[in-house]
Formats: structure tokens, sequence, C-alpha cells
């Protein structure tokens, strides 16, 4: 606040409370008032407002970019969030240490994340039988690949694409089978017989897939890439189960993460901006 401003604050309540104290610290920008005592705005009650201040909020790289660069602020700090989310916040009126501003004239960006990588983040771990697994296959068809493996003529093993019918048709084929096998020991006091049971997968053939692969952005304005979902099946009951698991999520994350900083940088280059990843609270 500046120096006038306080001096005329401090000379109407000097006069409306009459001639009761108001101390003033201008180092400090705080008043000493007697109790009571109350200051109200009336910005509010003016045609324009004393300062430039609110939120500019979207999910679009391109549309946060071409606001920021609209207000024209050289050095522009921007601080990046990547916990669970990808949001980025500039600041036109931080400041600094010297002369700190306000900091509450902001741009945010919140990246959406796509609805094809939300399912299979919500899929990762989870137990789905043959009906479920095939729906949420059949509903993101167009993203994901199916893969399997196979032999090469020098032994090693290599990854092949399954057509999505023929993977589809050998999921449906997968059945467990109970196996019986019968033990016999002889101990010195008696006879002991007993039938051990064991689950075992069967119907699987060459075109059942080992992982799915997901070609997606994962967050709307990110370069797409592939994603590596392993799938295996759990025998641990008469019914076949397939487990899902996001192969390097933390890698993938961290990926992500750092795409988007490059992204912000290279689109604000002009302004010689000032990134930093964490969040920044006034």
């Amino acid at each position: 606040m500046e120096q006038l401003n306080v001096d005329k604050i401090a000379a109407l309540a000097i006069a409306a409370q009459g001639n009761l104290p108001v101390h003033v610290d201008s180092t400090a920008s705080i008043a000493i008032v007697p109790e009571g005592f109350k200051v109200h705005s009336t910005e509010k009650f003016n045609a324009l407002r004393d300062r430039f201040r609110g939120t500019f909020n979207t999910n679009n790289i391109d549309s946060f970019v071409e606001y920021a660069k609209s207000r024209g602020v050289e050095g522009l700090k921007n601080f990046i969030n990547t916990r669970g989310t990808l949001k980025a916040e500039a600041f036109f009126n931080i400041g600094n240490e010297a002369d700190p501003g306000h900091a509450d004239d902001t741009a945010v960006l919140v990246l959406d994340k796509k609805p094809e990588f939300i399912a299979f983040e919500i899929a990762n771990t989870r137990r789905y039988n043959q009906e479920d697994l095939i729906d949420l296959l059949d509903d993101w068809a167009e993203f994901i690949t199916l893969q399997g493996k196979s032999t090469g003529e020098d032994g090693a093993t290599l990854n092949t694409v399954i057509p999505f019918d023929k993977g589809i048709r050998a999921l449906r084929k997968v059945k467990i089978a109970k196996n019986a096998e019968l033990n016999s020991h002889v101990a010195e006091m008696g006879y002991q017989r007993s039938a051990a049971e064991s689950l075992e997968a069967t119907g699987i053939d060459e075109n059942l897939p080992t992982a799915i692969v997901l070609n997606t952005e994962s967050y709307k304005g990110l370069p797409v890439e592939a994603i590596t979902i392993s799938l295996r099946i759990s025998v641990n009951n008469s019914e076949p189960t397939f487990i899902l698991r996001f192969v390097g999520k933390d890698n993938h994350d961290q990926k992500r993460a750092d795409q988007f900083i490059e992204i912000l940088k290279g689109k604000l280059a002009e302004l010689e901006g000032e990134f930093y990843q964490g969040v920044f609270e006034a």
C-alpha cells in the first residue's frame, strides 16, 4: 500500500473516531487501531478495480500458453504439480524477494486424463472374469493391440501382434480343469492314501494374449505412447480369472510429467519463464 494511501486512511480514521489514536507502521503495512475499529473496502462501489487480479482456468495447453503470452510478463514463474495430476500454475504478479507481489493474478492449467487411460489405470491389479475382460477390451478396441509370445529360430522369445478377433476367441476358450494325483505312503504303523487336487488352465492356444498394448496420450495434449499392460491367468478357483498389471507405472508417470514440463518450457520460451516442480502458496 502506498504511504499516501496509508496516511489518508489514518486521517479518515482519526476524524471518524473523534481523534482516537491511530498508529501506522509504514514499514510493515499495519496500523494499530482501537478495538472494534473496522476498515471497509469501497472498491466494489467504484467503476474500476484498484488493481487487476483473478484466475484463468483451462484444460487446454494452447489456451494456457496463449493467455500467458498475452499478459507479456517476462520471467513468468510457473509451478508444476505432478503428484497424481498434471497441473501448472503461472503467477503474473508474484514479484520477487525485493519487490514481492500479491500473487493473486494467476493462470491454472490442469490436463484431463484420457478416458481409455482412466479405464486401464482403474484395471491395474484388478481381477476379471472372461466376460468382464472381453467387455473391457471391446470398449477400448480402437486404442489397444493384443500381444503374444512366440519363439524365434534362434530360440529367443519374440513379441507378436495377435489379431483382435483371434485374441478374443482365445480368451473365450480358456477353461480351468481339476487334476487329481494319488499319493501313497507306507509307514511303520500303517498305510496312508490321499488324493491331492490341482487346478490347471486348459484350452490355451497360440493366440492367447499375454499383454495388452494401450496406445494413448494418457493426458490430453501429450504425445501418444504405447503402454504395456500384462495379462496373466489365475487358477485359484474353478472359473478362469485374468489379472491385469500396468507395467512400469511409476516410470510412465514420471515420463509424462517430464514431457509436460518440456512442452510448457518450449511454448513459453519467449517469456524466459522460470519453472519449478511443486506447489506455491502465497
